[in-house]
This record gives structure tokens, sequence and C-alpha cells, in this order.
């Protein structure tokens, strides 16, 4: 019957074949215009990710490049160098009798040579001293906190500068102080501890120096050289200094909130670049916790309505305690001078920060380490702590507003002395001196409005006394009085001791002034300036005012005479005056040499201010601001630029003036927002500036609508002997801008980067879920490359930084995703009376002008994984060249299959019982990546014959949307060579399901690697803690890192991979959501909570591992678990990976 119907079957046939060739011809035209199609997209789809790669990279090289740049102007470095004779005495009786933690750490005596009394040790027991007497302590005890890896040897700078001031400068530290006593200071042998990444260290820290002042201040019990009051009554003190250094600062601060700290033990905290505000590595949580639990009992230490138990604690200890922060400003290149303030933490009446370029007599920038040694900081310091001393209080310290009036007038740049003129004085009763002027002196000035000394030629008064100049201070308008001098003004009292003149603010006193006839006894002084001639007199009553005086730089030199002094009396305080009186002294200015002047004015106190720009940020960014100040100007005049508030930008001020050769000095300009003050000096014709400030910052906390959170600027110049304008021109300085960005967003180098891998990884799943294929990494970086999906991201990153503002309703809900504890808002807005905000989202900045920020993010993120996965697959094809060169049979390498299931298995428990036991689970993170980075290497030296990156091969990923499985086989061509001992029945499966298998296999398991290895960094700090504690043959309770449920699911997956399993197909719509949702949050917390909460990362990878177990697990159940080898290989082959 076949031949009977072959013809009529040849006549279809010939139909059929007709029509195929129609359909294959139309086909054939179809897929040339796809392919043209397909080639159009693919080529712009390369151009586009190339370009933003390339455009990430080179942002990314830049901002390198910038920061190695070295800073120049006020932002140099000009520190003096120090020399010493240091002595160390460690003592050896604190020893495990008194602390748990003397195995670990030290504790030392530092005494410098031929200064301090050197300690004695008994010949009977040379290595203990269990005699207090051998240690001669005569001083106050003050104890040295070393920073993250630092030593106790950083001491000797501050301790010897101490020890000099205090034995060869005697006389003056007297007359500063008279109860002054020498220190003892006493440093902690840390042995180079790792504070910053390790919680558990830093309590370590705090808990064994509670215990060390415990046995410090028992050293000073029934001492011989004990410190004597003036009654010959020993005193031992019940108190210690703390100075901390870095992440001493903060295990300063923790020790006051352990269980083990001694009442009234502590009242007075320095540090030095500390960061009090934000944990500088967020790599531990533990760290983090103890970060927030310490300032969670500072602030509750200082509110009133919280009465509980822990409250209570926290009032008690520290209703006494004082505490100063002091930071080198922006040449810190390891911790963001932003993290070092105050705000939110403690009252302005119990401590503040500053920074070194404001410090009177310091005004230069230290980086972190020089901050300890620094020859113009330490000798405030030293003066500093000379002088808050009190040898007759048991404390050993004055109290705690007299200790901060000391701190403010030492430390603080002076500006707010003026303020108070009356807070010295009863102004209902008389002042302290009265003079008595003849009227002739004072013909004219009666309208006097400057002064200028000296003046050339000037002729003496016919009157015998001292030159007079009277400023008359109207009522009927406010006047602002402006002082500056190269000579500091001299109490009247000695007024004839130096060239300097007296500044007096004055009052008339009036004849029916009844408090005249009451008082007139309490006059401190009398001055009679008439003569027997002298027919007209006025009488004032007085105040000497030049203890208010402030300092100002005159350059950047390290020469002696580098200053000038200046005096500013605002109109609220002139209000309860009638006159500003200068009285010149007998000695004369030395005119001729023209070094010494002093310049004096009253000038309306509107016309002393001037308002550059309004507050708008993008008009500066995209025009600039400027300003012009008259010629007829004030000598010390304030510029408000409400706009640079922002410490994301570097400012570039552009000023411009002719110098006058007959000027005193040269223009110079103070920079001055919050607690950092700034000098730019030596400026001349055209002048550029660069301004870098410590303003609003992200991740820190700042006050809502604060007055001073933008940038001031006090502009000091003789205009009294220069009569041009000058021109200043504000806009900003971009490379500058980008050197910023390095140490704020340090650690968003793996939070940033790691969203836009979980982002490719997702998109990979979801087309796995579909069609059952795994694409590549690079198809997916191809794929959200083309120009609507990148046009979203670009968007999204721009308006994120807006969206995600702390004040706003969206990032008050996006706080929800954030399971990680944050600071207490309300303990902070209580501490400061006034709103305060954290903005700790996403790059945490609250400017929306700074939406570029963003897209800088985005390109570097993409560039980032751009340059790893193409260097891993650089890694990947030198490695299969070298295989086909059998390279490696020279080299008896084990291959995976060397080892079998059951030695795996082994290995994996052992190394779990590791973890609970001794390892911290980090180690068995860095044992599982260099697992699957060997694995996924064999994996395609193995099988070389498909490329990981190519998507030419599998076409674009839109015709897999509509395709099905058979179809993708049907056009793929990337057959492996199929095993020629393979069972014809199953030959038909391989191209079908083992080649697509492979396909899925090498993409997940190379995208799991990127993902991994991102990961590493959270790990290695805490790593790097165990290892230095181990050579110290320390062991470190590491609590919380040998919880074995934060590594087993990663552990055992990737022995899973390991083995040949893949994960299995999604199929259920659960399943699909879940996985999914899953990795969509982790992207998201990564790019939102990434850079303040990295440890979290690694928990978000567990539960992720976790997730792929449960599916394997599933699906195993069902009987569907796939494995790669059994699709790969006949029963009787091995495969390569095996």
């Amino acid at each position: 019957m076949s031949k009977k119907l072959e013809p009529n079957n040849n006549n279809n046939n010939n139909n059929n074949n007709n029509n195929n060739n129609n359909n294959n011809n139309n086909n054939n035209n179809n897929n040339n215009n796809n392919n043209n199609n397909y080639f159009h997209i693919n080529f712009i789809n390369h151009l586009i990710l190339s370009t933003l790669s390339l455009t990430g990279l080179l942002l990314f090289c830049l901002i390198g490049f910038s920061y190695l740049k070295p800073y120049e102007g006020a932002d140099s470095p000009y520190c003096k160098g120090v020399y010493m004779s240091p002595a160390y005495a460690k003592i050896h009786a604190f020893d495990l009798s008194h602390t748990k933690f003397a195995s670990k750490y030290s504790l030392y005596l530092y005494r410098e040579q031929f200064k301090d009394s050197m300690p004695s040790y008994s010949s009977s027991n040379s290595n203990s001293n269990s005699n207090n007497e051998n240690f001669n302590l005569s001083g106050t005890p003050i104890l040295f906190i070393p920073g993250n890896a630092g030593s106790y040897k950083q001491v000797r700078s501050i301790a010897a500068e101490t020890s000099t001031q205090f034995f060869d400068n005697n006389e003056f530290i007297k007359n500063l102080n008279l109860n002054s006593n020498n220190l003892d200071f006493f440093t902690a042998d840390f042995n180079e501890d790792f504070t910053a990444f390790h919680g558990r260290t830093m309590l370590d820290q705090a808990e064994y120096l509670n215990d060390a002042i415990h046995f410090i201040l028992s050293l000073y019990k029934n001492n011989n050289n004990s410190i004597n009051n003036v009654n010959d009554n020993k005193i031992s003190p019940n108190s210690v200094i703390l100075l901390g250094h870095s992440m001493g600062g903060i295990v300063a601060r923790v020790m006051l909130s352990l269980p083990n700290y001694l009442d009234d033990s502590v009242n007075t905290i320095i540090t030095l670049s500390t960061p009090h505000n934000a944990p500088p590595t967020t790599f531990d949580g533990d760290l983090l916790n103890v970060f927030k639990l310490t300032d969670d009992f500072w602030r509750n230490g200082f509110i009133n309505d919280n009465n509980s138990k822990l409250s209570n604690i926290a009032k008690k200890r520290l209703e006494n305690v004082s505490l100063i922060s002091i930071t080198g400003g922006i040449l810190d290149s390891t911790l963001p001078t932003d993290y070092t303030t105050l705000t939110g933490l403690i009252p302005s009446n119990h401590g503040f920060s500053i920074s070194t370029t404001g410090i009177p007599e310091v005004w230069t920038p230290i980086d972190h380490l020089a901050i300890v040694w620094c020859d113009q900081l330490r000798k405030v310091l030293a003066k500093t702590l000379l002088q808050i001393i009190d040898v007759n209080s048991i404390t050993q310290t004055y109290s705690l507003e007299k200790r901060m009036e000391i701190f403010k007038s030492n430390l603080l740049p002076g500006f707010q002395k003026s303020s108070e003129i009356l807070k010295n004085i009863n102004m209902d009763y008389n002042l302290p001196y009265k003079l008595k002027i003849d009227l002739k002196q004072l013909k004219n000035s009666a309208n006097q409005r400057f002064i200028k000394l000296p003046k050339n030629l000037t002729k003496k008064s016919e009157i015998y006394s001292p030159p007079i100049h009277l400023f008359y201070v109207p009522k009927d308008e406010n006047f602002k009085f402006n002082f500056i001098s190269s000579l500091k003004p001299s109490n009247i009292q000695l007024l004839n001791n130096s060239p300097a003149p007296s500044v007096l603010l004055c009052r008339t006193i009036l004849k029916d002034n009844k408090l005249i006839d009451n008082y007139q006894h309490n006059y401190k002084e009398f001055y009679d300036y008439t003569t027997d001639i002298t027919n007209q007199f006025a009488e004032l009553e007085c105040m000497d005012i030049n203890k208010f005086i402030y300092i100002v730089p005159k350059s950047y030199s390290n020469f002696e005479n580098n200053e000038l002094y200046a005096l500013e009396i605002p109109s609220n305080i002139l209000s309860f005056f009638n006159s500003i009186v200068l009285v010149e002294s007998n000695l004369d200015i030395n005119y001729l040499n023209n070094d010494d002047f002093v310049l004096a004015d009253l000038e309306l106190e509107k016309s002393s201010y001037h308002k550059l720009g309004d507050s708008s940020l993008w008009k500066l960014i995209s025009r600039g601001n400027d300003i012009t100040i008259p010629s007829h100007r004030s000598i010390i005049v304030d510029i408000d630029i409400p706009a640079i508030k922002s410490s994301m930008l570097a400012y570039k001020l552009d000023v411009r003036y002719i110098k006058s050769k007959t000027e005193k000095f040269s223009p110079l300009i103070c920079q001055s927002i919050k607690g950092e003050t700034k000098w730019h000096l030596n400026i001349d014709s055209n002048k550029i500036i660069t301004s870098i400030i410590n303003g609003n910052s992200p991740f820190t906390p700042f006050i809502i609508n604060d007055p001073s959170s933008h940038v001031k600027l006090k502009v000091f110049s003789d205009s009294l002997s220069s009569d041009q304008l000058m021109d200043i021109y504000v806009s900003i300085d971009w490379f500058q801008s980008l050197k910023l960005l390095v140490l704020k967003y340090r650690l968003s180098i793996i939070g940033f980067p790691i969203c836009i891998t979980l982002l490719i990884i997702a998109i990979q799943f979801n087309y796995y879920s579909k069609y059952n294929f795994y694409p590549s990494y690079g198809e997916i970086m191809l794929y959200i490359s083309n120009f609507k999906i990148m046009s979203f991201l670009l968007i999204f990153y721009s308006i994120l930084s807006s969206l995600t503002k702390s004040s706003s309703f969206f990032g008050k809900l996006i706080e929800f995703l954030d399971p990680v504890e944050r600071n207490n808002l309300k303990l902070m807005d209580k501490i400061e009376n006034k709103p305060v905000e954290i903005n700790s989202i996403f790059m945490g900045i609250d400017e929306p002008s700074l939406w570029f920020y963003g897209l800088i993010i985005l390109l570097i993120s993409i560039g980032l994984n751009y340059l790893i996965y193409n260097l891993l697959l650089l890694i990947l094809n030198i490695f299969i060249k070298f295989s086909k060169l059998k390279i490696w049979n020279f080299f008896n390498f084990p291959k995976i299959n060397y080892f079998s299931n059951q030695r795996k298995t082994l290995s994996v428990i052992a190394l779990l019982m590791l973890v609970l036991i001794y390892l911290p689970y980090q180690f068995a993170y860095i044992v599982c990546v260099l697992t699957q980075a060997f694995s996924t290497l064999n994996l395609f030296i193995s099988y070389p014959s498909l490329n990981s990156y190519s998507t030419q091969e599998n076409q674009n990923l839109i015709e897999i949307k509509e395709s099905s499985l058979e179809k993708i086989n049907e056009k793929s061509n990337i057959f492996s060579t199929i095993p020629n001992n393979t069972k014809e029945p199953e030959r038909h499966l391989y191209p079908k399901k083992s080649l697509i298998l492979l396909e899925n296999f090498k993409n997940f398991n190379l995208s799991f690697t990127i993902l991994m290895l991102w990961l590493i960094p959270i790990h290695v700090p805490v790593l790097i803690v165990w290892i230095h504690d181990i050579s110290l043959k320390w062991q470190t309770p590491f609590s919380s890192h040998h919880n074995i449920l934060a590594i087993l699911p990663i552990i055992i997956f990737i022995q899973l991979l390991n083995q040949g399993y893949m994960i299995p197909t999604l199929n259920s719509k659960i399943n699909i959501f879940i996985t999914k949702a899953l990795l969509f949050y982790f992207s998201v917390y990564s790019l939102l909570f990434g850079t303040r909460h990295l440890y979290y990362l690694h928990t978000l990878f567990n539960f992720v591992c976790v997730w792929f177990l449960f599916i394997m697990i599933q699906d195993w159940g069902n009987g569907h678990l796939e494995n790669f080898n059994v699709f790969m290989v006949s029963k009787d082959y091995v495969s390569k990976i095996h």
C-alpha cells in the first residue's frame, strides 16, 4: 500500500516541500532582518555599557588622583618637630590579681628624663612593684589611651611638654594657676589592638582600663611623695584625667558605662581625632552595638525627664564630666572630621568639639597620627592640662564650670569672648576704674570714628598726660567697635610697661547718680588725667577689656611674633556704655620700623555686615556668587554665605583687590562654620582660595535650621590705609570636591557595587524561572544597558538622595526596611533643645542640588562590576590556555575528584566544629570563597568551549521571551562533544538538556563567585583581629563570631555546588516571588543601608543561601533535583569536573 500511496505522497510531499521552502525563505528573510536588528541592538548595548563603564572607571581614577594631590593654603600642614627624653616604667604589680586582662595588656608610667622623678625598684624584687612608694608619684594622675593599632609610646610628646612647662616654666604656670601640679602620665599598652574593627576588643580595653584606674588610685594612698596642699596635708586623688587618641576616646566613654567603673573616678576626658558621632567602620555588628549603647548611656545622663535605673546611673556618673573633642581637620586622612563632632551627644556646658585649625597658636590642620605629637598643639594641651589642676581638691581638678571656662579660653578662637563682657561685671554698680579727663584732650576726637597708630610726627599734647582717644557711642543707631593691633592691649594698671595702649569701655558719671555716693569706694583705681590749668573735665567710670582680646595669626610661618590681636564689640554690648576710650602708653610705638601698629574704628553695624548670595546651592553651582566690599569699609567685615553649608563640595574664593604699599598687614580671611575655624592668610592681589568646610555631612547628626550651619567669613584688612574695592567671587572647585568623596564613602565601595551585582543576579533568575535558561553575567549587563533601563536607573539614582532624606515621608518609610536599630533622635533633640536629624540612607545627602552624586555612584558601580567581570574572564582564559598546553601536568595539583564526597563531608563537619569552638565564622567564609573560586575555575577549564560572556551565540534576550526551551536548543550552536560511549537512545538528551544545564551551571557559578568576592572585605577586618590575638596567644571571646548558623547554610550550599547540583527551575509562583523579593531586598538594602551597616550584608547573603537550599531540598523531595554530572556523562564516563 505504501507503494500505491507513494505518488500521492510524493505529490503531497512536493507541495509540502514547496510550501516549506517558501516558509524557509520567508523565515530566512525574517531571520536576516532579526539578525540585523539583533546586531544593531547588541552593538548599541555594547556601546552604552562600554561608555558608562569607562566613564565610571575614569571617575574612579580621577577621585583617586585628586586624593593624592596635597592640600594648599589653610589646609597645608605646618606642624613643628618635637624633642624629648622619654622613659617608660612598666608596672608589673598590675597583674592577674587585679585584672583578668593582664596577660594581654600592660600598664606603663611615663617619665621625662632629667625632670620627672624616676621609679626605684627594690633589689629584692625588681620585676614587681608591690611597694607603692617606689613609683615616686607626686603629680596628678592622667591616663593615655591609644587608638586603633596605636602604641603606648604615643603619650611621650604631650607628657614631655607638660613636664617641661611645669618644671622649666614653673613661675609662668603658677601665675596661670596657683594650684597647679605636675602630671603623672600612665599609658596603656594594648599591643596595637585593632579597636576600630571589633566591638568585643573595645569592651575588653574599657574593662581593663577601669581596673587600671582602681590600681592607679591605690598607688597614691600612703605614698610618701603624695601631693601636699598648703597645710601639708596629704591628699590622695580619687579621679584620673583621660586622654584618648582616635578609638581610645571611644574606649574612654565606654569605660563610664561599664559595671566595673569606679564612681567619680573620671571627670575630664580629652579626645584627639575620635569618631564620637559615627563608627569609622561597620564590618562588625558588635562594634555598632557598643557605639549605640554607649551613646544612649551618655545621652540619658544629661536629660531630666527619664527616671529609669539606667538614666539615674548615667546622671550620677556624668554630672561633673567634661568632654573635649579635638580634630585635626581635613588633613586627617584616616577619619572624616565630621565624625568627631558632639552634636546630640552632650550639652554645651559639658563639652564641645573644635578643629586644630581654629585653636589659638595652633592654626594648622593635623593628620591622624601627628595630632599626638604636633608641637603647637602639645604646648596648648600641656598648658590647658596644668591650668585645670587644683591640687587642693580630692578630684585634683577644678569644678566643671571653671574647667569649661579654661577649655573655652584656651581652645576656642575667641570670637565669643566679647559676649562675656556683661557677665563679668554688674552694670548696676560702679565699674572698676574711674577716669578724670581734660576735655581739651578730646577736642580732636569728639566725633572720632577711627584711629591709626603710630602717626608720623605726632605732636605731643600740651597737657602732660598720655594721649587719649575717645569714641563716642551714639544711641540713635547700632554701632560696632573693631580693633586690631600687633601689640596686645595692656591692662591700664600696667599701661607704661609696654608701648601697647589700653582699651576701656566707659560711661559718664552723672552728678545726680545716687550710686556714686554709695559705691565710690568700690573703684579699684582712679586715674586723673587733668592738670592745674584744666578748666573742663569729664568723669568716666570704665572697665578694662584687654582680657576679651582674641588672637589672629599673621602668617603661616613658624617664626615668633606671628600674632595679631583683635577685638569686636557689637551694638548689644555697646548699648550699656557711652564711649570707648583708648589710652596710649608713654612709650611710643616704634613707627620707624613700621612693624607695630594699632587700628580701631567705630562703624555702623549694618555697614560691617554683608551677605554674599542667597541660600540656593544650585545657583552657586551653576552661576557662582560674588560681592563687592566698598573701599570705605570697616577694618573687620563680616560676610554671610548662606549657600555654603554642604561638606560634600570644595569651594573656590577668588579675592580681587589692589594692594596698597602703606598697608600695615596683608588682608586675611577667617572662615568659620559650626566648631571649625580656618584662617586664609597672606592674601594678595587676585588670590584664589580653596575652602573645604565641615558643614552638614552624611551619616552624622545635625541641627535643623542651625544658624551656624553655613559659612561665615571675617575679612581683616587695613582699610584705613587703602581706598581700594575688594571683590570676592565664590564658585565650586570640582577637582577638590572629588577628593572629599574618598573618606566619606570609602565603605560604600562595597555596598554600592553589590547592588548592581544583585540586580544582575535577580534578572538572571527571572529568565531562569521563565525559560529554563540562566543567562551569563555579561549578557545581563548588556541587557540592562539598553536605553530604557539605563535611563530609568540614571533618573532613579539622581532623585534617590532627595527621596531618602530623613525629613521626607518616603525617607521615614524606607527606614522600616532596615532591621538594625538606630540612634534615638528624641534623646538628641532633648540634648540640643532643638530638632536633630541624621541622613543615614543611601549617600546621606539632604541637598537636592547634589543630585549628580547619585549618577557618579551609579557609573562607578557599573564600572567596577564591568572591571571585575572582565578581569575574571581574563583569568579564566589564561588558565584555559595554560590547561591546553598541559603545563599543569608538571605540577601535582590535586583534582577536585581527588577527595571523595565522604572526605569532603568530614571536612565540612570539621570546619563547623572549629567555628563553634575556636575559629570565627569569617575564616570559614574565606574558605568557602576559595572553594567556590577553585570549583568555578575547574569547571571552566574542564568545559572551555562555551564563552560565558558572549551573547552572540544565544542571540538577544528579547528572543528568549518569544521562544520555548526547544527553540533555544534548535538555534544554539554551542553543543559540546558528546562522549562516544553514550547510548543512542540517550544522545538526543544532550543538546536539549545537558548543554543547557552546562550553560546554566557555569553562568550561575560565575555570578555567585562574583557576589562572594564582593563580600570578602566585610569579613577580613574581624579575621585580622583574630589573627592578631593569636599572635599574642590570647583567645578573645568572639561570642557572636562563633555562631555556626551564620555560616552553615553557606558551607552546605557551596558543597552542593561543588558536587554538581544546580538550583532547580523555579516553577512555583511562591518560590519565584520569594526568590525575586529576597534578591531585590538584598540589592536595595546594599544600596540604601550598605554603607553604614556593612556587616548585615553577610546576614542577608546567609538568608539567600538558606533559601537556595530550601529550593534544592524541595526539588530533591519531589525527585526533580538535577545534578550536573548525571546529564553530562554516562555511567562509565568520568567528567573532568570530578
